[in-house]
């Protein structure tokens, strides 16, 4: 058969972007042909795969606007039997809601706004195009199916869009369990503590993940004011500046490490002692997914789509609120205390991929 993907741009290391590539590789083993639409791609594509590289000019809504009719215009010039969009592109058969409802984030987000910010979601162009996009992603004729990464992101389609169970097919992100084994070694996880200056028996706390005020890094530091034993340990990429401040602020400056964009997470995971991300709205949180792989509990919120796979007091902790600190810092200490859980069985990328691709091929044959 002949299939499609699009993506606005292809960057190796990004979530998404990993998503791609394995989608694209496992379709090809499958016998498929695969052509990937995209404004651009980074790096060295499979052997095998066709790109097409569709102009989106401008910045932010501009460019999210040009991508969507591009790549649409693209995929029909190419008369695939079928095609899959990663981006808010109306018309596509089949759409990946990788980055969740936005209609849902921005509810979610007025929470912790100020009136003004608030007011200025209606304005704003950048939200206008992913609103606008989404709706008619979603509202298309041309749609069989949504692919959410969790129930939490189904039931938000439900909710904003209307689009009931029928319309929409789960599958949670797979974890590459390849790549984590040597995270269960005991001798990797004395080696990463040691190389992070940790003591044999203190607490240590990760915040794993980019984007630190969507994933509540300002409540866990307030939350590390309640817990004056523990070491919070920070792997991202944003600015620090005002998180540096608020740690000076409570008094706790010598206990947030920022260690900025890391390559090697399994290390990370394997020296802490619990994953905090009190986040504010995240579709499924793929550091959490690989922390309950690996047996690690896990302190997040409800507004996390993998908080549906965290067992309360077995494999960590949820939250209905991000910024209570007292209640996250409880939240944290329980978590500490917690036996090891066992490890969860989540997705491999081998059954991720059966389960997608199987989507794109009944489509493919409708």
């Amino acid at each position: 058969m002949r299939l499609g993907l699009a993506r606005l741009k292809y960057e190796p290391g990004g979530g998404a972007e990993t998503t791609l590539g394995l989608l694209a590789r496992g379709l090809m083993e499958r016998g498929h042909q695969v052509h990937v639409i995209a404004s651009a791609w980074r790096g060295q594509a499979p052997a095998g795969l066709t790109v097409h590289a569709v102009a989106a000019p401008g910045h932010g809504a501009a460019r999210l606007r040009a991508f969507a009719a591009a790549a649409r215009s693209q995929a029909e010039a190419l008369k695939l039997d079928t095609w899959l969009s990663l981006e808010r592109v109306p018309g596509a058969p089949l759409f990946r809601a990788g980055d969740g409802c936005h209609a849902a984030w921005l509810k979610r987000r007025a929470a912790y706004e100020g009136r003004l910010k608030r007011w200025s979601f209606a304005f704003n162009p950048l939200h206008r195009a992913f609103l606008d996009l989404e709706r008619r992603t979603l509202m298309a004729p041309e749609l069989i199916q949504v692919i959410a990464n969790s129930h939490l992101v189904a039931r938000e389609l439900e909710e904003f869009h209307g689009l009931g169970p029928e319309r929409v097919t789960v599958i949670h992100n797979a974890v590459d369990e390849i790549r984590l084994a040597p995270a269960r070694e005991v001798a990797v996880r004395q080696q990463r503590r040691r190389a992070l200056g940790l003591g044999e028996e203190q607490p240590a706390l990760l915040f794993l993940g980019s984007g630190f005020e969507r994933k509540g890094l300002a409540f866990a530091i307030q939350a590390l004011a309640h817990l004056p034993e523990a070491i919070l340990l920070v792997a991202g990429r944003d600015r620090i500046t005002a998180y540096e401040r608020l740690a000076r602020r409570l008094g706790v400056p010598g206990r947030v490490r920022f260690l900025g964009q890391q390559t090697d997470a399994p290390g990370l995971l394997a020296a802490a002692d619990a994953l905090v991300l009190p986040t504010i709205y995240d579709p499924c949180a793929n550091a959490c997914l690989e922390a309950l792989y690996l047996g690690l509990p896990v302190v997040t919120t409800l507004a996390n789509g993998a908080s549906e796979l965290v067992q309360e007091g077995v494999s960590g902790c949820l939250l209905g609120e991000p910024s209570d600190a007292p209640a996250l810092a409880l939240a944290c200490r329980r978590a500490l205390g917690l036996p090891r859980p066992v490890p969860h069985h989540l997705p491999t990328p081998r059954q991720w991929l059966d389960a997608t691709s199987a989507l794109l091929e009944r489509a493919a044959a409708a």
